[in-house]
C-alpha cells in the first residue's frame, strides 16, 4: 500500500483521477483500522465484554464505519 506521506506530499493532486486514488487510499486505511478494532473486540475475554475498553472499541468501530461512508461518498455523484 502506498504510504500516507507519499500520497499527501509527493503526489500531484491536480487531476480528479489522482484525487480519487488518494481517497481510495484513505478508505483502505480506515478499513484496516476498523478491522484491527474488530479483531481486538473478537479476542476480548468474555469477562471484559461489559467493560469501558469494550465500549470504547465498539464506539470506535461505529465511528470508523461512519467515516468510511462519508469518505466513500466524496465522488459518488460523478
Amino acid at each position: 500500500m502506498q504510504s500516507i506521506r507519499a500520497a499527501f506530499f509527493s503526489t500531484d493532486l491536480s487531476s480528479r483521477g489522482k484525487r480519487r486514488k488518494v481517497v481510495a487510499l484513505i478508505i483502505g486505511l480506515l478499513e484496516r483500522i476498523r478491522a484491527a478494532e474488530q479483531s481486538y473486540i473478537d479476542r476480548m475475554p468474555i469477562n471484559l465484554q461489559q467493560s469501558d475498553a469494550y465500549d470504547t472499541a465498539e464506539s470506535s468501530i461505529c465511528q470508523l464505519d461512519e467515516a468510511i461512508d462519508v469518505v466513500s461518498s466524496v465522488y459518488d455523484d460523478d
